[in-house]
């Protein structure tokens, strides 16, 4: 298999693996729950900007994999 495939199946299981995470992370009752950290409140609001952040992270890494160059357009170019 050449390499741009290789990292596209990659990145596309990563993704579906973050959207299954973040699916039943939003639907566990203790989503609910705050961790106090000294005077700072992490609640359930921040839980879910992380949440958004790691599925926008795991998007960028699957649109990344289709700019890979392959090895050989890299040495006929050079």
């Amino acid at each position: 298999m050449k390499k741009k495939t290789i990292l596209r199946l990659i990145s596309l299981l990563m993704l579906i693996a973050a959207v299954i995470f973040v699916a039943c992370a939003l639907c566990s009752p203790t989503l609910g729950t705050a961790i106090y950290i000294g005077d700072f409140r992490f609640g359930a609001e921040q839980w879910r900007v992380c949440y958004a952040i790691y599925v926008f992270v795991m998007v960028a890494l699957f649109g990344a994999s289709f700019f890979v160059k392959d090895e050989n357009t890299i040495k006929k170019a050079v």
